[in-house]
């Protein structure tokens, strides 16, 4: 079995315009996305951007009937503590293959926005880690833990600094996450585009070091031309910290593919 991209996005997601097939007709690998659910979401005025589920099915059944993949389905949850029950409810409608937990806005502005630019540095890394450790206990009901580096993608932070502001807490995550049997994912957007790879470089060794097993990478597209993007790159830092197989979902169990 080959490795298939694990995090994608379409017009089902708040973010994209991107049609199915814009992915599809790049490969004949099993073939999933994984739409945005982001509740109270500040990058878009607030709003509760919901896929709309039955459309997404229908899509995807229609599709199955011209092209010769197998289809999965995805979800990435952006993690919000005020509207927790609305996400479990959304989640327990649907039937998914693989979901992502992301932390992607605190309620006021999303992790990416210009607002943080101007911010003290130190404390929105450790506030950034802080969020995240609590809500890993509160919620977890997911597969993959998605671009650990989020909250730093408009930050100028070093692996010096991260060890340093941040290293207990990140030991902390990832101890959560494997008790928890989550993958960490090598996000190849935040790796390649936003010029994080130095940071996945000291990561990686602690999520190995607090028994961490499972690993995905995503390329977190949002339109054709990014879809597996810089894979062979991920693959070969894996492989330089003695890893050679990645994880795939589908119903929400792992299968080791060795690349």
């Amino acid at each position: 079995m080959t490795y298939f991209d694990q995090h994608v996005h379409t017009h089902y997601s708040f973010d994209s315009d991107a049609q199915m097939r814009d992915y599809l007709q790049q490969t004949k690998l099993p073939f999933v996305t994984t739409e945005h659910l982001e509740m109270s979401n500040p990058d878009d005025d607030k709003r509760d951007d919901k896929p709309d589920y039955p459309a997404y099915v229908a899509e995807q059944k229609q599709l199955a009937q011209s092209c010769g993949n197998e289809f999965l389905r995805g979800i990435e949850v952006g993690y919000y503590e005020p509207r927790l029950d609305a996400i479990r409810n959304y989640l327990a409608a649907g039937d998914y293959d693989i979901t992502l937990l992301s932390f992607h806005h605190d309620g006021s502005y999303d992790y990416q926005d210009t607002h943080f630019r101007d911010v003290e540095v130190q404390t929105q890394v450790v506030t950034y880690y802080e969020r995240m450790l609590v809500g890993l206990e509160k919620f977890h009901d997911a597969d993959v833990l998605a671009h650990f580096d989020y909250g730093l993608r408009v930050l100028d932070v070093t692996p010096a600094q991260l060890a340093a502001w941040a290293g207990p807490l990140l030991k902390q995550i990832f101890a959560r996450a494997v008790e928890y049997d989550l993958a960490f994912e090598l996000n190849t957007k935040s790796m390649y585009r936003w010029r994080n790879l130095a940071l996945y470089e000291y990561a990686i060794p602690l999520y190995l070091a607090a028994g961490g097993t499972l690993f995905t990478i995503g390329s977190d597209a949002h339109t054709g031309d990014a879809f597996r993007n810089h894979f062979a790159d991920a693959q070969e830092l894996l492989r330089q910290n003695g890893v050679d197989k990645l994880a795939v979902y589908r119903k929400h169990t792992p299968t080791l593919v060795t690349f």
